[in-house]
């Protein structure tokens, strides 16, 4: 099976980039970098919702579902993109990634719930 990520329809401002790889490595846990293979070959750091907020949970459209090809048993891979702006680092809640790991195809959707961040500051002690 290929460690290739297919993302659907691209990332916002990344469109043409579709395949992705995720590294990851027990140093930076719970951190995993999406690096994209296609140009301009972003590179992305993420992190589970749920190792930022526990309670984290969001329902996955049944549409989005379909595009994933995913099963309602199928164990998703759900990411939020981490960015960080001097000291401060922030997850975006609102727009996570999820990877469909049986099919290595991923898309980012968008959460309805506005109680979802956008910039949800980390705290990394």
């Amino acid at each position: 099976m290929s460690d290739t990520i297919e993302m659907i329809g691209g990332l916002p401002g990344f469109e043409t980039c579709r395949k992705f790889q995720l590294l990851t490595a027990p140093e930076i846990a719970p951190f995993a970098r999406l690096q994209g293979l296609d140009a301009p070959q972003p590179s992305f750091l993420t992190m589970p919702p749920r190792a930022i907020v526990g309670s984290y949970r969001q329902e996955l459209a049944d549409a989005d579902r379909l595009k994933l090809g995913a099963d309602t048993d199928d164990a998703l891979l759900w990411l939020s993109i981490v960015r960080i702006d001097g000291d401060v680092a922030y997850a975006n809640l609102r727009a996570p990634i999820v990877i469909n790991p049986r099919r290595m195809v991923g898309l980012q959707v968008l959460s309805a719930d506005e109680h979802e961040q956008i910039d949800h500051a980390l705290r990394l002690d």
